[in-house]
């Protein structure tokens, strides 16, 4: 926000989504708008004479799904009344409505919804139609041709996305969902790139979404006003309240790096690239020369910007996910939105035989081999078609249970979701094999199927872990899979309701041994690895990397014992690998009585039996 305030000459955008009313920063306690919108921002510096593009994807039926473009595609209630048609919180809980208090007498009649969704689609309007000057706006959607080919990589047919229905009523397949609705997920910002040749140049690369709903502060705090009151009850615990005692949207978590100097001459090709492709005009004089002054210091660090672009044909964000991993030797550490890319960990379980063989040759015994501890925190997936492509990985990891389909705490035993798929596929064989030869040849879409889910996990090879210890035999790793949660400390929330719930993690954060960071917008699965526009950047950083942890490490277990990693030496990792498992196993046994947790780490785990998938 700061940056754009104080922007000069020229401002240059690419967003998945962008909404208006956004406030980048927020007053407590107060309605919309709690400060200055995002929308305001752009048309206000417009106003200064400052040249804004802004890049969005947007594709009609994905966009409206998706409602990423709030007053363009949607409203934040996602399909609720904007006003509730009843005359007491009583009446709007019956109707399952939001109650909204009758207006002050002499103000503006509309409530803070009604405000901000007439901003939001008046901004629109005027950004679109040419009534910001200096403001210009391009869309851009998937491109089919170019993202078949990304996928039809020799070295890669894994990625190939199925071409089998994969979803209730055989209507959706991995392959058109990626292929035919793919999107630009990349998100930057790059301030006065040129002026003043590059002198005062800033840019972002992020994770981060610029809609109000990916917005919260650091303490992931259980309810805030300050975050967004999640109208379409996504959340399990806003599913229990109901629409008549409204709750914020889930905490969230993510990232931004800011960038300087000479790595943001490939922030800026991208940019520049993406917009002549959609139809955009370059400023007068611009070119992809790098200005002659922007600065460099002694202390920087060494950035490499790496992207998913199927136009260009690059997919430098999988090279370096791949590469880097075969040098981890200490400890590996990911955040992601979605952990579904089986390849991946295939690939790090070959490196580490290699290791492993590499250090036996040598002379070293099995037990003297170097332990690598794979650290990852994800959140539940937000689909249930997303649960099995995760299942998948997490099983090569030799975690599948923290996936059972029934509770292995309880007699029924577990049913992970592959053992669904199949029970169900069974009984489709036994009740095909009950039908006539001329019933099944009336009724061919009976005709069993074992679907790509059952097939993808025949392929999955789960490997042997010691019972003791937990490393698995034959790699030297050792897994330890994570969520995140945050504790209502206020008042308690009626029994029916939870008093914990998820930090959703829509971060995509991995580093490697203090020597290595990646960050941005790019998920670990097919689609953002081949498919969609991604870009991260990435960094050899040792002093950075190891602060990142340190700090991202002790906000997570707020200082329980020695969780940061201390100096990252081995025994350092392994003592925080120990001491990470203890906290989650207490944080996990403190919430059934609904006492305090320390942190937000507990186990991952999701119960859901799926029997479909998709991309």
């Amino acid at each position: 926000a700061n940056n754009i305030a104080a922007a000069q000459s020229t401002i240059d955008l690419i967003c998945w989504g962008f909404d208006p009313g956004m406030e980048l920063i927020r007053k407590k306690n107060s309605a919309w708008p709690r400060g200055w919108v995002y929308g305001s921002m752009l048309s206000d510096a417009a106003a200064r004479g400052i040249k804004v593009r802004l890049l969005v994807w947007h594709d009609h039926l994905p966009s409206y799904i998706q409602n990423n473009l709030v007053g363009y595609t949607g409203d934040q209630r996602k399909g609720y009344l904007i006003n509730a048609p009843a005359t007491s919180a009583e009446d709007a809980a019956a109707a399952g409505v939001y109650y909204q208090p009758p207006p002050v007498l002499g103000r503006d009649s509309r409530s803070p919804e009604q405000l901000r969704q007439d901003f939001c689609v008046q901004w629109w309007r005027d950004a679109l139609f040419g009534k910001i000057a200096n403001l210009e706006v391009k869309f851009r959607k998937g491109n089919p041709s170019a993202i078949l080919s990304h996928l039809k990589d020799p070295a890669s047919p894994e990625d190939m996305p199925s071409t089998v229905a994969a979803s209730h009523g055989g209507l959706i397949n991995e392959h058109d969902l990626i292929v035919k609705n793919g999107t630009h997920h990349q998100k930057t910002i790059r301030i006065d790139y040129a002026h003043l040749g590059g002198k005062q140049a800033v840019g972002y690369v992020m994770g981060l979404n610029s809609t109000s709903d990916y917005w919260d502060t650091p303490e992931h705090l259980f309810d805030t006003p300050l975050r967004e009151t999640d109208w379409g009850l996504k959340s399990a615990t806003a599913k229990a309240l109901g629409n008549a005692h409204p709750v914020s949207r889930d905490p969230l978590h993510d990232y931004v790096s800011r960038i300087q100097g000479p790595a943001l001459r490939d922030v800026h090709h991208n940019f520049l690239s993406a917009w002549l492709r959609a139809k955009g005009q370059p400023h007068q004089g611009e070119s992809k020369a790098v200005p002659p002054s922007l600065p460099t210091t002694a202390r920087g660090s060494t950035i490499q910007i790496v992207r998913t672009q199927p136009e260009e044909g690059d997919k430098t964000i999988k090279s370096a996910y791949f590469q880097a991993t075969g040098l981890a030797r200490n400890y590996l550490y990911i955040e992601n939105q979605y952990f579904f890319y089986e390849r991946w960990v295939r690939h790090l379980k070959k490196m580490r035989a290699n290791f492993t063989q590499w250090s036996l040759d040598a002379g070293k015994k099995s037990c003297e081999c170097k332990l690598l501890h794979l650290f990852v925190v994800i959140p539940q997936p937000e689909d249930d078609g997303m649960v099995p492509r995760t299942y998948d990985t997490v099983k090569s990891l030799g975690e599948g249970h923290s996936m059972a389909g029934v509770d292995p705490r309880k007699p029924a035993g577990q049913q992970s979701v592959i053992e669904a798929a199949q029970k169900k596929y069974d009984a489709d064989v036994a009740y095909w094999n009950k039908l006539s030869p001329e019933q099944q040849m009336a009724e061919p879409g009976l005709t069993p199927i074992k679907g790509p889910l059952l097939q993808t996990s025949e392929r999955i090879q789960e490997p042997v872990k010691n019972p003791t210890t937990g490393e698995i035999e034959a790699l030297g790793l050792k897994v330890l899979l994570a969520r995140l949660i945050t504790r209502n400390n206020g008042r308690p929330l009626p029994k029916q309701v939870s008093n914990y719930r998820q930090v959703y993690i829509h971060s995509k954060l991995m580093v490697i041994d203090d020597s290595f960071i990646t960050l941005g917008s790019a998920n670990m699965n097919v689609r953002s690895m081949a498919g969609d526009s991604e870009i991260n950047m990435t960094t050899d950083d040792a002093a950075k990397a190891a602060e990142l942890r340190k700090r991202v490490w002790g906000q997570h277990a707020e200082g329980f014992q020695k969780t940061n990693g201390g100096d990252g030496s081995e025994k350092a990792i392994a003592s925080a690998f120990k001491d990470w498992q203890e906290l989650m196993r207490n944080n996990s046994k403190a919430m059934p009585d609904n006492q305090p947790i320390i942190g937000h780490l507990i186990p991952f785990r999701d119960l859901r039996e799926v029997t479909f998938r998709h991309g």
